[in-house]
């Protein structure tokens, strides 16, 4: 009898560790496959109070490629990666300016779907702004 208990404890602790949450690897493709070979045009950025709509200008968008290089409407290329931090998971870009000047950014993914992105750009100072694409 003692043995069957000690192998029914054993195998509870098995299948509460076995349970784990979604791993970040896990989370990192889910956003990668969620992102890729999609144009995403900016609908809508909002900083503060100030809200600034782009709806139906098809004027700038931004590609993730699964390579992990970017580019925009701009003429901007690079590179980005999706990572988790701390439980947040972010997206960080970065592109070369059109006159060859390097910039990095880094935006903390708020959604994504198969046809809507919400980013946020982190900043050190000052007031975020939220970015709202839509996948046409």
């Amino acid at each position: 009898m003692k043995k069957l208990y000690i192998l029914l404890l054993a195998a509870i602790t098995f299948t509460i560790v076995s349970c784990n949450k979604e791993t970040a690897t896990t989370q990192i493709d889910v956003m990668n496959s969620m992102l890729t070979n999609k144009n995403w045009y900016l609908d809508y950025s909002i900083t503060g109070t100030s809200t600034k709509s782009y709806v139906g200008q098809s004027t700038y968008f931004v590609t993730y490629l699964k390579d992990g290089t970017i580019n925009d409407s701009d003429g901007l290329t690079g590179t980005y990666s999706v990572k988790v931090i701390g439980n947040q998971s972010q997206l960080h870009v970065q592109v070369k300016t059109a006159s060859g000047n390097p910039l990095d950014v880094i935006y903390d993914i708020i959604s994504v779907g198969e046809t809507k992105l919400v980013l946020s750009k982190v900043v050190t100072t000052g007031t975020p702004t939220q970015l709202y694409f839509t996948n046409k």
